[in-house]
């Protein structure tokens, strides 16, 4: 398995929307899927609110929102992201689940979000390894600790990696040939091998696991795994 290190940089300033609308699920193997358990873990979590508020950290693309939207109509949901031309793709698909009229899409990111608000629940999908050193993943987490209520569930979905595993190079391998055989181009693929550890600063299961304690969580449990891509329940303190 070659990696072209030589690729340029990923930038979510400039991302093109629809190309990533369209990839994302031929990469990761049961995105959809992962998607919906998270779901049905709000769901199972949020009994006793039926107007439940809910934050979407990473809201560009908007699959969260259109999702659980769809599901609870009595759902209000504020969707914070950085990126304008990942937004814009939120908001289009938010118009067409017909939620938009309970949604308030940010560009911003948590931690300019006021501090006054807090909410019933949370979701960061495949947000965190994008957040460089680990002292900025903990006062991510810490943040989004701080703006929810006691008891309030969060999902969180990132890539975990040990990039210095002896594993490493087969599990590697074997996402590469899943995804040139879910038609991901090898230049994509080449993208995207090359980012781990540069765009993105992948932490393992286990650091994962002991920052989410330390940052008020508990209940934590993995709900997903596909290669390196898991997918984490847990309660706020």
């Amino acid at each position: 398995m070659a990696m072209d290190h030589n690729q340029p940089p990923m930038s979510w300033d400039t991302a093109d929307e629809n190309r990533y609308e369209q990839s994302i699920a031929l990469k990761i193997p049961g995105y959809s899927h992962m998607h919906d358990l998270m779901e049905r873990l709000l769901a199972a979590s949020i009994t006793d609110n039926n107007e439940a508020k809910i934050l979407i950290v990473g809201a560009g693309g908007g699959k969260e929102i259109a999702l659980l939207g769809s599901r609870h109509k009595r759902w209000t949901f504020t969707g914070v992201d950085p990126s304008q031309p990942m937004l814009q793709l939120a908001e289009r698909r938010v118009q067409e689940a017909g939620v938009d009229a309970r949604v308030q899409l940010k560009s911003m990111t948590l931690e300019s979000l006021p501090e006054e608000a807090v909410y019933d629940g949370a979701t960061s999908i495949l947000m965190l390894h994008f957040i460089q050193g680990i002292e900025s993943k903990r006062r991510f987490l810490s943040n989004l600790a701080a703006r929810l209520k006691p008891g309030a569930p969060l999902i969180i979905a990132a890539v975990n990696a040990d990039l210095h595993s002896p594993v490493y190079p087969t599990m590697m391998q074997a996402w590469q040939d899943h995804m040139l055989s879910s038609g991901i181009q090898p230049d994509e693929w080449e993208r995207f091998a090359a980012s781990l550890g540069r765009e993105s600063d992948p932490i393992s299961s286990e650091q994962m696991v002991e920052l989410m304690k330390e940052c008020g969580f508990s209940h934590i449990t993995c709900y997903f795994g596909a290669f390196w891509v898991e997918g984490y329940y847990a309660k706020r303190n």
